[in-house]
């Protein structure tokens, strides 16, 4: 089985490769995947085949597509990533050059859902106040639990 850190690093591995089977083979058949929301296609990508259709689409929009993951943290069942993405249009020739987070989570071996944010900062508040709530909600139920 793999670390949480390991299981992001294989993942992102086959994507750059363009193995997109090698990609979802390590992703829970219930992924949900949650592109940045300034993205044109946002919108939440549920299950293999959606994920599928998705990275498809990216693959053959772009002539190259390459994450590099420039910090890997794990926590808990999460793991931050900070990524450097480069991309050339197929069809336009023009070049992205992007920073960005991704924030996924790991269940078991296996990535079950991921969401990007802008930058890590946002990525990192946005776990913070993931366990803030479950925290809370813990509390809530039985008084006295810290």
């Amino acid at each position: 089985m793999h670390s949480g850190v390991e299981l992001v690093r294989v993942i992102i591995d086959a994507l750059n490769r363009r193995d997109v089977d090698g990609m979802l083979a390590h992703m829970d058949p219930d992924f949900e995947w949650r592109p940045l929301e300034a993205s044109p296609v946002a919108r939440v990508y549920r299950g293999r085949e959606q994920v599928r259709r998705y990275v498809e689409d990216w693959l053959s929009t772009f002539d190259s597509l390459r994450l590099d993951l420039d910090d890997l943290t794990e926590v808990g069942d999460r793991v931050i990533a900070s990524v450097h993405g480069y991309a050339r249009g197929r069809a336009s020739g023009v070049e992205l050059d992007a920073r960005f987070c991704q924030v996924w989570t790991v269940w078991r071996g296996t990535a079950v859902g991921m969401e990007e944010y802008p930058t890590r900062d946002q990525g990192l508040a946005a776990l913070r106040s993931r366990y803030y709530l479950s925290w809370a909600t813990r509390k809530a139920r039985a008084p006295g639990v810290s």
